[in-house]
Order: structure tokens, then sequence, then C-alpha cells
């Protein structure tokens, strides 16, 4: 099933692609992991052996330029952050971050919104997510897209390099597809390591996910 994994093209172009002057942020979806349980968010799930060395390679790819690296503290998520920094052989502390998830910033009561994820299925959850829904336990999307978005420039602080921050699925396609101002389906949620890009070059930033380039949508 994992034979064929690689790192994302659209990834490995944003690293190779960055100016040496620019903040480049990565919002990252974790490495690959085995099947989640059925009756639960699956926090303690690994990742396979293949998706630490996924990650390491990348880690590797991104090399000296890596400045900051921030999780989700879900195991699955740290362990990718993990691997990311032994790769790069960077001197960078992977630092959780409960913004990333755990519950993350589009949660507001992780119990109701666990049940509401339970009820609804994963797919009807995402669409609310993307379209600006707000559902019982969660945060409204949009809002939740903005402060995600400048914890994280706040936390790169302009400062030149690569900031990875590795969450999960829905906080990549939720964020995208509101940083970008476009609707996101099934088709276009993140593959194990695939990065919603911004990148913070003076006061411009611009957004990336997939080949969609755009200023932030809300200026």
């Amino acid at each position: 099933m994992t034979s064929n994994l690689v790192i994302p093209t659209s990834t490995v172009r944003a690293i190779d692609e960055a100016s040496p002057d620019a903040a480049v942020v990565l919002l990252l979806r974790h490495s690959a992991r085995g099947p989640l349980p059925p009756d639960g968010p699956g926090d303690e799930t690994p990742l396979l052996e293949e998706g630490v060395s996924l990650a390491r390679t990348l880690g590797e790819r991104i090399g000296s330029r890596l400045r900051t690296a921030r999780s989700s503290p879900v195991l699955r998520c740290m362990q990718t952050a993990d691997a990311v920094v032994d790769g790069s052989g960077s001197p960078v502390h992977p630092a959780p971050d409960t913004a990333l998830g755990g519950p993350g910033v589009y949660v507001l009561d992780g119990r109701v919104a666990w049940e509401v994820w339970r009820r609804r299925g994963h797919e009807a959850v995402m669409e609310a997510l993307v379209r600006g829904v707000a559902l019982p336990g969660l945060a409204d999307p949009r809002a939740a897209a903005r402060r995600l978005v400048a914890h994280m420039l706040a936390t790169a602080d302009a400062r030149p390099g690569v900031h990875v921050f590795v969450t999960h699925d829905s906080l990549v396609t939720a964020t995208a597809a509101h940083a970008l101002g476009v609707p996101l389906g099934p088709l276009d949620w993140p593959l194990f390591l695939e990065a919603l890009v911004l990148v913070a070059d003076g006061a411009m930033v611009q957004a990336e996910y997939r080949g969609r380039r755009r200023p932030l949508a809300w200026g």
C-alpha cells in the first residue's frame, strides 16, 4: 500500500524555488501512517517506517534552511517533525503546538467536535470547514484560518528560511481554501507531506496550494 510513496511535487517545488530572502511557511500534513481506529481520532497511531524515512528525506531537502519546526502534539505529527529535523541536520528543536492539533484552532470543544465528526463523517465536516460553516464544537472556519495563518507568520517572524508546521489534513484543506479564497473538494485533500505554502517577502504574503497561487484572500 505504501511502496510508491513520494514527497508531493508541490512540496518539493516550494522548497526548491524558495527565495533565500523570503520566509517560507509550510503548513504540512504529517507523513504516512497506518489505518486509524474506527472508534476514535487515533491520536496514538504512529507513522509507518516508510513515513519516518520519507519525512527524513524531506528534511534532507530543506537542509540548513530549516528555521522552525512546530507540530500538532498528536504522535504521528510529532514523529514527522522529529524526522524532518533529523534529516535537515539543523539545530532546531521540534515544539508541540496546540494551534496545529490536539485540538487545533478549528476546535472549541473536543468532545462535542468528535461527536459531530463521528456522526456526520469526515467528508461532511471537511465540506463545512471549507464552506465556512461553523458546526457544534467547532470555531468559525474563516476566523480560525486567519488565526492560524497569523500565528504561523508571527512564529516565522519574517526570518528567511523554511518554517515547518506539521498538522492534519483537515487543517491544511480548510486553511488553504480560506487563504486562497477557493472551494476545495475531496480530490483536493492533501497527500502525506503535502503543504499549504505561505511565502512572506517584505510586506507581501503569497499563498500557494497545488498550483493555485495568489496573495492571501483577506489581504
